[in-house]
């Protein structure tokens, strides 16, 4: 019996919720999944602030930028009735 998933550590959790997201078949993406998505960002960047820099970073930037696009997708895309 497998044991269930363990609940990520900060440095993982931002990872994996951006990951569920970018490679989510749930579109249009809610505006909340990208606000969520952007606060464990966004903390997890707080928390790493005063060290030294790592891929990490780069990473969490890259994440951020990728955000903003999709967030300014969702709210050019047409809503559907």
């Amino acid at each position: 019996m497998n044991p269930p998933n363990p609940v990520p550590k900060p440095a993982e959790g931002w990872k994996t919720l951006y990951d569920e997201l970018i490679l989510s078949a749930e579109y249009p993406l809610t505006r909340k999944r990208i606000f969520d998505v952007r606060k464990a960002i966004l903390d997890r960047a707080e928390e790493i602030l005063t060290l030294p820099p790592t891929s990490e970073r780069g990473a969490l930037i890259q994440a951020l930028y990728t955000l903003r696009l999709l967030e300014e997708t969702a709210v050019h895309e047409p809503k559907t009735a």
